[in-house]
Parts: structure tokens; sequence; C-alpha cells
């Protein structure tokens, strides 16, 4: 991670909820690249752009924030979830091989 990396990951905490962050920042922010942020906003995984009517990918911190949140909730909802859950066995059924 290079210095610049982290001096926006603290920028970013300190913006104001109506700060604009580009394409490039929310790629630094999430540690990926911004060919893969593109894909995120094609598949619909991002929040709505901040001027959805333009081309240009930009959003507002604030629901860059609540984003992340909600991730963080629903990642922790699911793994208590899946650890009550019994686990499904994944291929075919097999039949018991109880020879008494």
């Amino acid at each position: 991670m290079t210095r610049a990396d982290i001096d926006f990951r603290q920028t970013f905490s300190k913006l104001a909820p109506q700060a604009i962050v580009s394409r490039s920042e929310l790629a630094i922010l999430l540690s990926t690249t911004e060919g893969a942020i593109s894909q995120m906003a094609y598949r619909g995984e991002l929040p709505i752009t901040a001027f959805p009517s333009k081309r240009r990918a930009c959003w507002f911190a604030s629901d860059i924030r609540q984003w992340l949140d909600s991730l963080a909730n629903n990642r922790h909802r699911k793994t208590t979830l899946d650890e009550k859950s019994p686990v499904k066995a994944i291929g075919r059924p097999r039949f018991s091989t109880d020879l008494t």
C-alpha cells in the first residue's frame, strides 16, 4: 500500500457527507483497480452515482459510507445465520452403505 493510498483513506474519514468521491479514489479506498470498480458499477453492486444522468462515475461520500456499513452489517448477519443453519452437502445423494 502506497503512501497516497493511506493518505486518501485518512482523508475519506474526514470528508463532508456531500463530498464527491471519484472512481479512482473509490478504487484506492476498496484496495482494487478502477476496472474492478467499473465492473462493480455495471453489475449494480455499488450505490447509485452522485449524478445518474451524467456519464461520470462519482459518488457522494455519505452514500459510500452507508453502503460500506450495510455490507458490514449484512456480512455479520450472514455469518451468524450460517452458524445456525446446517450445511447442505454438495453433490448427488449417497446410498447408505450400512450392511447390518
